[in-house]
């Protein structure tokens, strides 16, 4: 059998899991005490706050129970509804700084769900009572300065004590934060744990920038009125001279023109010597920070140092150049003997072009020949390949630069440049020749020779004809003619009264004592157009112009009126019966009106209305009576009215006057 006690346990456990079953939990902690500060004097709520809860709310401090007392710890909220929240008022750092625990009894005598929260820190705070910096062992008291070389690793300390909890200290250089260079260590003072030393050690590389700045330590802690207490020194840091060069020189330093200053700063600490030389010489140009020169030469061009030392070290050499300009002399050119050169048809040359100038001249060379300066090209050297006879003439070239925005230049002496070879026919020259039958037609071709052509030739067909001669007195090769451009000539070929069967290819051959050269063009004869067909074709357009202005003026004529009835169409007979009277009022300005008393026309029992009507050109017509009116008032230009027959497929009849609508309702 089972035992009695194990029965027991057995029977409260299932009773125990019915009580959930039907709704009833074990209590427990929804909020529990956090970590928290506060000042001196103030209140603080410990927050904890308890869910389905059954037991009693206790609290305790460093494992001590703490019992309620008005003014000092008491209740925050309504217990019986699970919030056990402690109120701590006028906070001291002797009694109330601690660990701090919330607890609750248990639900029930036979339910074991009693609660203990975490450990709570409440701190109560003490602001710091001093800051200070130590150096070499020393509190350095502010304003004071400490003295460190540039390029060292200096240490120094800052300490901080007093406060509760620990303060936390930074390290500032000017608004620049080395933090990150410093360590910090905390210990509790003597006599008491409750207040603290904190001790944070900064080791960094001095700078020479960092001169006259001020190293600040920032002690921050919340019981301060401004969060904050800080002490700083100033930073005499010491370096080695770094010198700046400043120039007062023109953009363009031009010769016998401008004048020039270069100055010499040296930043120092201490103060430092300046000295000047020039580049690739030892002799000291002087110990002021100012060298000048006044006026420029091109002598004083070239690089100039300047260098300061004082007890720490000398500085780096600083380079400056004084650039001086002057405009281009000397202009030569090399590539040719007494100032002549012969070159042979095909063949090549190289010419040189030197000039003295600063800055470096642009060089442009040019061909003179009869037609004027050509531009052969740039740079010093002008290379001349496959030359043909285009190429004899004048050579020079130019230097120039460019001073203070202006262009100096000067020109070379030129030099001849001669072509010795067989003849060359002109490139570029036409090619194509077009003619109408009948006409005269000119063929021509330019080339060059030297020496002077011996034999010229025009051929077409099995045709020879030497220059100077004529053929069949249509055909006459006319002698050469000598062009502006030296060793070079026309030739020409006449040809009358050009027929059909000019039309082909001719050749012309140049020869000379070095060679000799073919050229070709064509001969295009076409047919003239006769006078009778460019007539016939004018008539026939002018024919069908009219033709289309004819239809398109009977479009817009023949638009017919009709006069309408109310339902009814009246025939021509019925409309003839009826009188129309036009009358004009000169009270009116001469604008056409309808009489009241002439206004309608009746034919049996029923009425016509007219709508836009318009009046016709022509004059009395039908049976409306417009005649006999225009005899008894002056003529002011107004249309008689023509009455026209209704069609019988038409419901209304239109009464035109050319594009005049008169806008009047007559009865009928």
């Amino acid at each position: 059998m089972i035992p009695v006690r194990m029965d027991m346990e057995f029977r409260f456990f299932i009773f125990s899991l019915m009580l959930i079953g039907f709704g009833n939990t074990l209590q427990q902690f929804s909020n529990q005490p956090e970590y928290t500060e506060v000042n001196p004097g103030q209140s603080v709520v410990l927050s904890c706050k308890v869910q389905d809860k059954g037991g009693q709310c206790i609290w305790q401090r460093d494992r001590r129970p703490i019992g309620m007392y008005a003014g000092k710890y008491e209740w925050a909220a309504d217990r019986d509804s699970g919030d056990c929240s402690l109120r701590i008022s006028n906070a001291k750092l002797d009694f109330d700084d601690g660990l701090w625990e919330c607890q609750v009894t248990n639900s029930a005598i036979d339910v074991l769900d009693s609660l203990t929260s975490e450990p709570a820190q409440l701190v109560v705070r003490v602001p710091p009572q001093m800051v200070s910096i130590v150096y070499n062992g020393s509190h350095v008291e502010r304003p004071g300065n400490i003295t460190v070389q540039s390029d060292t690793n200096a240490m120094v300390q800052c300490v901080s004590a007093g406060a509760n909890p620990v303060p936390n200290l930074r390290w500032f250089i000017g608004d620049e934060e080395i933090s990150h260079n410093a360590y910090q260590m905390n210990s509790t003072m003597e006599g008491t744990s409750k207040s603290w030393i904190a001790t944070s050690t900064l080791e960094f590389k001095i700078r020479r920038d960092q001169h006259n700045r001020i190293l600040r330590c920032v002690s921050e802690h919340e019981a301060l009125l401004e969060k904050k207490l800080e002490t700083g020194i100033k930073l005499n840091v010491q370096y080695a001279p770094v010198v700046s060069l400043r120039t007062s020189l023109p953009a363009d330093l031009e010769e016998g023109v401008d004048s020039a200053s270069i100055l010499c700063e040296a930043d120092a600490n201490p103060p430092a010597t300046i000295i000047w030389r020039k580049v690739g010489s030892l002799e000291i140009l002087g110990l002021q920070e100012n060298l000048e020169f006044d006026p420029i030469d091109r002598n004083h061009a070239g690089s100039y140092t300047c260098e300061a030392r004082n007890a720490i070290g000398s500085s780096e050499l600083v380079e400056s150049t004084v650039d001086v300009k002057y405009p281009p002399s000397d202009v030569l050119v090399f590539g040719a003997n007494d100032g002549n050169l012969i070159v042979p048809v095909g063949g090549s040359t190289r010419l040189e072009c030197q000039a003295d100038a600063k800055p470096a001249p642009l060089f442009k060379w040019f061909q003179k020949t009869e037609d004027g300066m050509i531009p052969r090209g740039e740079g010093r050297f002008l290379v001349l390949s496959s030359m043909s006879y285009e190429y004899q003439g004048e050579y020079h070239c130019s230097a120039s630069n460019i001073i203070s925005n202006r262009e100096r230049s000067a020109i070379s002496p030129s030099i001849s440049l001669k072509i010795t070879g067989p003849p060359q026919f002109v490139p570029f020259t036409d090619q194509h020749v077009t003619v109408t039958k009948g006409e005269d037609a000119i063929l021509r071709l330019a080339f060059c020779s030297n020496p002077k052509p011996s034999k010229i030739t025009w051929q077409w067909g099995h045709i020879t004809l030497e220059a100077g001669a004529g053929l069949q007195g249509r055909y006459v090769a006319e002698a050469i003619i000598k062009s502006k451009r030296a060793n070079c000539y026309e030739a020409r070929l006449r040809i009358q009264r050009t027929e059909q069967t000019d039309s082909r290819f001719f050749s012309l051959t140049v020869e000379n004592e070095k060679g000799s050269d073919l050229s070709t063009l064509t001969l295009h004869v076409t047919e003239s157009v006769s006078l009778a067909a460019v007539v016939g074709v004018i008539v026939a357009c002018l024919m069908l112009l009219i033709l289309v202005t004819l239809c398109l003026l009977y479009a817009f004529r023949s638009e017919r009126c009709c006069f309408s009835s109310k339902g009814n169409l009246k025939s021509s007979s019925d409309i003839e019966k009826g009188k129309l009277d036009l009358s004009l009022s000169n009270g009116h300005n001469g604008k056409l009106s309808s009489t009241s008393s002439n206004s309608s026309i009746k034919s049996g029992k029923a009425s016509l209305q007219y709508a836009d009507l318009q009046l016709p050109r022509a004059s009395n017509n039908g049976s409306m009576r417009a005649k006999s009116n225009r005899q008894k008032h002056p003529d002011y230009g107004l249309p008689s009215v023509t009455p026209v027959p209704c069609s019988p497929k038409n419901d209304t009849m239109n009464i035109t006057n050319g594009n005049w609508p008169i806008r009047n309702i007559v009865n009928v």
